[in-house]
């Protein structure tokens, strides 16, 4: 498991780094191991939340083979550097257990094409609130 939270998918990109002269890099905190900090959502935090509960600076990276995958679309531009991608206050999200590592493809196949590729896209979709891990609570997921 790497020292620092290093790596966030926001919106499948992230990468600048925030940082404070009086804070240090982040631990890597993981819902099996919250690093003694308690989100106000479970597993989830604000970043000024985060970096004020954990007395650090979160750096974020994005995949670097990002700039290859959005070339390879067709009239995409050239994406602009990720601080610009970045929302005004990003969502904070504890891994369960470990940070993930980029790499790997996803492959999918629709039967149903007068959707196009809907279904198999439909993984992207962001809701305002979600449910928690007991599936009975409703807490925010883009929505403050």
């Amino acid at each position: 498991m790497p020292a620092a939270l290093r790596a966030l998918l926001l919106g499948g990109v992230a990468s600048a780094t925030l940082a404070a002269a009086a804070f240090a890099a982040c631990r890597a905190v993981t819902v099996a191991d919250m690093q003694g900090l308690s989100p106000a959502f479970p597993q989830q935090f604000e970043l000024a939340e985060f970096e004020d509960a954990a007395s650090c600076a979160l750096a974020f990276a994005e995949n670097p083979a990002i700039a290859e995958f959005n070339a390879r679309i067709l009239g995409n531009p050239a994406l602009p550097p990720l601080a610009e991608r970045l929302p005004a206050e990003p969502l904070v999200v504890a891994p369960y257990e470990a940070i993930g590592t980029y790499g790997g493809v996803v492959n999918g196949l629709s039967r149903a094409t007068e959707a196009g590729t809907s279904d198999i896209l439909s993984v992207r979709h962001v809701s305002l609130v979600r449910y928690a891990d007991d599936l009975q609570t409703i807490v925010p997921n883009v929505a403050k």
